[in-house]
């Protein structure tokens, strides 16, 4: 006869079978994923020689004296400790002063940028989601601007943006807007005329995005919003923008990203120093660094921006993670 439970009395449980040793999980692991180790071996390799070991060795030279009698032996140069980070980082200092004032102009730009970026973007994208012959010919054409290399476009900006042979001045001139050439390149007009480039070269980005959001819209919705009677700036605003709130903060994201980083615009349009005014940390950290040699100072300002940077990306990953939750 089978033995009855005891009321109250736990279920005995099995023993658990004993944990293999290290070596022995390794080889199974090695033996089952071998073949995709493999495979991921050399972008492995990669990473660490491009991005890893040289950020280790970042971090490092921005704790030494590191400058242009060191920099053959960095490994052996003077410790500072936190030096380097009180001279780039003191508002009353040369070069301090300069760095917040080049997170004020990056942060500046890249507010107008991404807001005009976003509403350019946003309205090519819900006209290019009506019907008209020729649209997909239209899709394609708006991205000429963001596929065009960044040396070329930024050339051609800087060529429309001259003085007296620009076009800008000349334009401007006709309608009667100014009396005479104003300076665009130098100065304090310098970042305007770099922000009308970076949004010319950044609007089709944010209207592919957009776009593709959009196409991802069940037109059901939209379809009981008109037989509920709600008119086309309610539907944009009670339908289309909570539904692409995901694919916005995404943009949005990544955007601010690519914009502390900006060099290129600045760097090609208006050269090595583009001056107080329009100045960000990626051309002042490239003069410290490789002109002024001050590599010790170069590589404090950069860990700055790398830890605004892992901030935002923080954020990136945070709004991924939610988007991902809501299309479950």
């Amino acid at each position: 006869m089978a033995a009855r439970a005891v009321p109250g009395a736990r279920p005995q449980q099995r023993p658990a079978a004993p944990r293999p040793p290290l070596m022995t999980r390794w080889r199974r692991t090695l033996k089952r994923y071998g073949t995709a180790y493999l495979f991921i071996l050399p972008a492995v390799l990669a990473m660490l020689l491009v991005h890893y070991i040289p950020m280790v060795n970042g971090i490092l030279v921005a704790f030494k004296d590191v400058n242009l009698f060191t920099v053959s032996s960095w490994t052996d140069a003077p410790w500072v400790g936190l030096d380097n980070f009180k001279e780039g980082f003191d508002p009353n200092g040369r070069i301090g002063a300069r760095f917040w004032r080049s997170l004020w102009n990056v942060t500046f730009f890249g507010a107008v940028t991404i807001a005009a970026g976003y509403v350019i973007g946003m309205a090519v994208a819900l006209l290019l989601q009506r019907p008209f012959p020729g649209r997909s010919f239209v899709r394609g054409l708006i991205l000429l601007p963001y596929i065009t290399p960044d040396s070329v476009a930024y050339s051609v900006w800087r060529f429309i943006f001259q003085a007296r042979i620009g076009l800008v001045n000349k334009w401007l001139m006709a309608l009667g807007i100014i009396d005479e050439p104003a300076i665009w390149l130098v100065g304090a007009n310098s970042i305007y005329a770099v922000m009308v480039a970076a949004i010319w070269k950044g609007w089709p980005f944010a209207a592919l995005i957009l776009q593709a959001g959009l196409q991802g819209i069940p037109q059901e919705v939209y379809e009981a919003s008109l037989i509920d009677g709600a008119s086309r700036w309610q539907r944009f605003r009670y339908v289309t923008l909570p539904m692409l709130a995901p694919v916005t903060r995404t943009l949005i994201i990544i955007s601010i990203l690519w914009n502390y980083n900006a060099f290129n615009q600045f760097y090609v349009m208006l050269g090595k120093d583009p001056g107080v005014a329009a100045d960000v940390p990626s051309t002042l950290i490239l003069r410290e660094t490789f002109t002024a040699f001050h590599f010790g100072v170069g590589s404090a300002m950069s860990l700055a921006v790398m830890a605004v940077m892992l901030i935002f990306t923080a954020f990136y990953v945070r709004a991924l993670r939610r988007q991902a939750m809501e299309e479950m």
